[in-house]
């Protein structure tokens, strides 16, 4: 008897990568994806952390496709932040959502990185 077709099943959730240099000024372009959540944490940090390896002089981080952050989720905002202390980088997060831009703020994240271009929440 055959089997019936395998079902799409969920969609992913896990943040997903993409680099690209701008321009001619060296900046690194980070687009996650997903709800970032302690589940998600970890593996979003090696994201980051990889868009940084390279030390490029500004890393921008677009949240435009997060709908959701949680605070055991900024764990990786904190890792990468400190990364990029270290090496000089400048580390900007634009076009999140309410929510997420709300969830930096709470935690005091908004006031360490550049948070401009947010979604809907005039400056953060």
């Amino acid at each position: 008897m055959p089997h019936p077709p395998p079902s799409p099943g969920p969609r992913c959730r896990w943040p997903a990568l993409l680099r690209g240099k701008r321009g001619t000024t060296g900046a690194v372009v980070v687009r996650l994806r997903g709800e970032i959540d302690a589940n998600r944490a970890e593996r979003t940090s090696r994201v980051l952390l990889d868009a940084l390896s390279s030390s490029p002089t500004d890393v921008e981080v677009d949240l435009s496709r997060v709908p959701h952050l949680s605070a055991d989720g900024t764990l990786a905002f904190f890792t990468a932040l400190k990364d990029a202390r270290r090496r000089g980088t400048q580390l900007r997060v634009t076009q999140a959502h309410p929510q997420v831009a709300a969830m930096l703020r709470r935690v005091g994240l908004s006031s360490a990185l550049d948070t401009s271009g947010q979604q809907g929440t005039g400056s953060p």
